[in-house]
């Protein structure tokens, strides 16, 4: 099989996980009867288990299509974006294991999946790099951007479902 096809199946591996450990994170949160049940409820685990699947899929992925392209694969808005999910889904799984909060994932792994599908819609294939960006840099860049925008919208995922918890409709 080669690469570039392997890639893009570990993507789709890491998508279908996604969208079913978010049926997960949402029967631990409506199956919590108190505070204790809420952060040790097997379909969280089961879930996070899913999630962290998901994430290593994802993480196949882009070592892949780096191998198959020969450099890193952030180099088109594709890249990026499919990048952007996978650190998305990182933080929240960071979280998740800080703070045990099921719910977040209900809210961030739906996040991911839309972002993934509207990456479909931008072309897919491997160019070569234009020489403006044979440089490390690039990849520096990107990443160290991926990653603090990712980090950035876990926390406003994390700021929503707090507001969601103590406000009073």
């Amino acid at each position: 099989m080669e690469l570039a096809s392997l890639s893009s199946n570990l993507l789709f591996v890491s998508f279908i996980a996604y969208l079913i450990a978010t049926v997960f994170f949402g029967g631990a949160v409506k199956g919590a009867e108190s505070e204790t049940t809420y952060k040790n409820n097997r379909w969280g685990n089961i879930g996070i288990v899913i999630t962290v699947i998901g994430f290593l899929s994802h993480l196949g992925y882009f070592i892949t299509r780096w191998i198959a392209s020969g450099h890193a694969p952030l180099s088109n808005m594709f890249e990026f974006t499919t990048a952007f999910g996978m650190m998305l889904v990182g933080a929240f799984i960071l979280l998740f294991y800080l703070y045990r909060t099921p719910s977040l994932g209900l809210f961030a792994l739906p996040i991911a999946v839309i972002i993934i599908g509207y990456a479909s819609m931008f072309p897919t294939e491997i160019t070569p790099l234009i020489p403006a960006l044979k440089s490390y840099w690039l990849a520096v860049h990107v990443i160290t951007v991926v990653i603090g925008e990712a980090i950035l919208a876990i926390s406003a995922v994390a700021g929503l479902v707090l507001l969601l918890k103590t406000v009073d409709l």
